[in-house]
């Protein structure tokens, strides 16, 4: 008391009081701080366990038609990882977009008894590593899961996927043709004509496994192991036994994001001294708000917490006072003639190589 006191006699009141006012609040906000941190940083706090599709907004959303879509296109989602990532990244792919999935497989080198989801291949982490590692992880699914879905995704983990729009899509097609599908790059190699499906999500269907783990993979002559990325290998193995899709919507809006949405989004015109606009196989609008399709599938390059703030803002949050005038209808079939049709159009990318695209088709994928 005596100390007050005495600052009491040297210092008017007023003074005093926002003295120990400040002093107050900054220790609340480092309390604050340092609490917050302790959360976000902690990766136990985040639930393993693998749950049922459960749609958190389902008091908000009406979800007969995602119900549908669940039962009816069925996917099997199998995500690379490796063991450094268990706690990092893995929990967050659980807990969103991961529980949507027909099937969850997380393909390791190491397996972890705390996560059964997670399937252990022989084979060493690295890039260099990364054909091989692909290689066995389709045909570990085929081996094991064939019957498990009819639509099989590969993805890094840190993608995120909106599984809801991607049985979107996948609706319009049918399983047993041979389909390639994704954000299709061209790329200036004369043995990869077709190009091949980049980062951010791509999906192969039940047909296209079969054809590359029956008698693709190990083939020497139509798959010959070089040292490239695992996808542009895919590309390809697979570019003469499957038709190839590029994820875009019906105004020609990009769906799926290799390198990121921001980074499609920051530029305006193409830059065509960056990669990304060299490899693109098709022309799409870039920059600003209009530059992607309402029906987002998935990115590339999306940080573990990012997933929570993704599943946030896509599940939960509701401009008050607003809707969109549209009745929601599932999309209707397209015809082998459309979907081949489509993509067998002459690209304009930098990267691209003239030629006659070859399709060889069974009988049993004509519809």
């Amino acid at each position: 008391m005596k100390f007050f006191q005495k600052i009491l006699n040297v210092c008017p009141i007023k003074e005093v009081l926002a003295f120990l006012l400040g002093f107050a609040m900054s220790a609340l906000i480092v309390r604050l701080i340092i609490t917050n941190n302790k959360v976000l940083n902690r990766p136990n706090s985040v639930n393993l366990k693998i749950k049922n599709p459960n749609y958190v907004t389902k008091d908000s959303y009406e979800t007969k038609l995602a119900d549908q879509l669940y039962k009816e296109v069925r996917i099997l989602c199998m995500v690379f990882t490796h063991p450094d990532n268990r706690k990092t990244k893995v929990p967050y792919i659980i807990n969103t977009w991961g529980k949507k999935c027909n099937k969850l497989i997380l393909l390791s080198t190491k397996n972890d008894s705390s996560i059964p989801e997670i399937i252990a291949l022989n084979h060493d982490n690295g890039r260099k590593n990364l054909w091989k590692k692909t290689r066995l992880a389709l045909e570990y699914v085929y081996k094991n899961h064939f019957n498990d879905a009819d639509w099989f995704l590969r993805a890094d983990d840190d993608n995120y996927i909106q599984m809801e729009n991607l049985r979107y899509k996948l609706y319009q097609y049918h399983p047993q043709t041979s389909l390639y599908i994704g954000s299709r790059f061209a790329i200036h190699k004369d043995d990869i004509s077709e190009g091949y499906m980049a980062g951010g999500g791509n999906v192969l269907s039940k047909k296209a496994l079969k054809k590359f783990a029956t008698f693709i993979s190990r083939n020497e002559t139509l798959c010959n192991a070089k040292q490239e990325a695992g996808d542009v290998m895919v590309g390809r193995c697979i570019q003469n036994f499957a038709i190839f899709v590029d994820a875009r919507d019906s105004q020609n809006q990009k769906q799926i994001f290799p390198a990121g949405v921001i980074e499609h989004m920051k530029h305006k015109e193409p830059d065509m001294k960056y990669w990304y606009f060299r490899y693109l196989y098709r022309n799409v609008t870039q920059g600003g708000l209009d530059c992607c399709s309402d029906i987002f599938i998935g990115s590339h390059y999306v940080k573990s917490k990012g997933m929570y703030f993704m599943d946030y803002l896509i599940n939960n949050v509701h401009p008050f006072g607003l809707m969109k005038n549209v009745t929601e209808a599932l999309p209707r079939k397209l015809s082998l003639d459309e979907i081949i049709a489509s993509s067998d159009k002459i690209s304009f990318a930098e990267n691209f190589v003239p030629h006659k695209s070859v399709h060889f088709i069974d009988d049993d994928e004509k519809y």
